[in-house]
């Protein structure tokens, strides 16, 4: 299935598959800038009860559980929300190491030796708040949402990298 339309122009470039990118994700620390990830209820309130935030604050649907600088130091970079989506969601800037559940689809990307793929991906937060990786979520028409997952952008130059998050 997903053999149809992979070869790509370039020496090399028709190599692409589940296997590399996998390896590719999952290899080294990746640079996430402004990423937000999916918390658990568990996972929220062992949040709370180890201080890296505060019970969740406000009036109405949305309410924020302020960071403390234990969470800073895990490289959470906004408040916590609670309440507008489905589950409580947080902000992550920085290195980290990411862990696939599950590459969904690809297709070709806009320029030539370009592909996107889809994947179910998590970031590893160590701490033991968070035993599993943390879903990222995906971008459906430019807002960030819980119920798609996010699309990884890679390009071939002299073998297959990583590029960016695609929103």
């Amino acid at each position: 299935m997903f053999g149809i339309g992979l070869a790509l122009a370039g020496c090399g470039a028709g190599d692409f598959n589940y296997g590399k990118v996998r390896n590719l994700i999952e290899g080294t620390p990746m640079h996430l800038d402004a990423e937000y990830v999916v918390l658990n209820s568990q996972q929220f309130q062992c949040g709370v009860e180890n201080d890296l935030w505060d019970a969740a604050a406000g009036n109405g649907e949305r309410r924020f559980a302020h960071l403390t600088q234990k969470a800073r130091d895990l490289k959470f970079s906004d408040d916590v929300s609670v309440g507008d989506m489905n589950r409580p969601y947080a902000q992550i800037r920085g290195d980290f190491r990411l862990a696939v559940a599950e590459i969904t689809n690809d297709k070709e990307g806009p320029e030539q030796n370009t592909r996107l793929v889809q994947t179910k991906v998590g970031v590893v937060i160590p701490h033991s708040c968070f035993p599993d990786p943390l879903p990222i979520m995906g971008v459906k028409k430019g807002n960030f949402t819980q119920d798609s997952s996010p699309v990884i952008s890679f390009h071939y130059d002299n073998g297959w990298q990583i590029d960016r998050f695609v929103h």
